[in-house]
């Protein structure tokens, strides 16, 4: 009795791991990276960026499920300018973006009015 239940246990105990490790396989890795928009290719579907804190540029994909959003508001990838800043989500095995989120410019801080001279 106490051999089956040791079987069963153990039959159990591989199951659970063998599940979780293709579960973990499914799930793509997602890599978020904030940047200047170096290059964008609307015709070829491609973005090119250079981070914050790399040296080098990352390209990207852009596919139909790709999601380009600005303050909250869904917008298109002719929306995207060179120079603008862009936070992107690629997926890592294949570097198709899931989604980039176009940063609005910050306004330039005004200087206060200087009172007129008499």
């Amino acid at each position: 009795m106490k051999k089956a239940l040791s079987i069963l246990v153990s039959f159990l105990v591989a199951v659970v791991l063998a599940g979780t490790a293709v579960a973990a396989e499914k799930k793509p890795k997602v890599i978020q990276k904030t940047g200047e928009v170096a290059a964008i290719d609307v015709a070829a579907k491609s973005l090119t960026i250079k981070p914050v804190k790399y040296k080098d540029t990352i390209a990207a994909t852009i596919n139909e499920n790709t999601l380009v959003k600005m303050n909250r508001k869904k917008k298109s990838l002719t929306d995207i300018k060179v120079g603008d800043t862009v936070t992107v989500w690629i997926f890592e095995k294949d570097n198709i973006a899931k989604s980039i989120e176009i940063k609005p410019a910050k306004p330039e801080k005004a200087e206060p009015a200087k009172p007129a001279k008499k």
